[in-house]
């Protein structure tokens, strides 16, 4: 073997070598953003769970609407949950504001309670330690 001949093929190896690694890297962050949405997934799906089985906190009446201690109750019930190891409980809340069913075709924030019409419509959100996974849910609490 000549001279040339074994500076190309060192070239060459160095070359596969590289790009190996760039498919390893490239591999291993797909692998930890498709944990982290599985992690958000699954804390979401025990906070709708736990929070669907909290007792319901009247929102007061239609005058007077208590959605700021309604939304704080429920940040609670599903900041109780427990959370993905590294991940802060502060990842996950309940997105203000909480929605009250009118009893005719939406959700708005006035509260009716008075009104005997007791559905809410609670939105949890979760975000990854690095804020790039956002996963979001909504749970209706009557």
């Amino acid at each position: 073997m000549t001279l040339p001949e074994i500076l190309v093929s060192i070239v060459l190896t160095g070359t596969l070598a590289v790009a190996a690694l760039g498919t390893l890297r490239a591999s291993i962050r797909a692998s930890e953003t498709d944990r982290d949405h599985v992690n958000a997934h699954a804390w979401l799906q025990t906070a709708s769970d736990v929070l669907y089985g909290a007792p319901r906190m009247d929102c007061g009446t239609e005058a007077a609407s208590a959605e700021a201690t309604v939304r704080s109750y429920y940040q609670s019930v599903v900041r109780s949950t427990t959370n993905p190891q590294g991940w802060a409980s502060s990842n996950i809340e309940v997105v203000a504001p909480v929605l009250f069913w009118d009893g005719t075709s939406t959700y708005q924030a006035t509260c009716y309670d008075d009104a005997g019409i007791n559905l809410q419509l609670i939105k949890i959100q979760v975000r990854g330690p690095d804020g790039r996974i956002v996963e979001s849910v909504e749970v209706v609490k009557g």
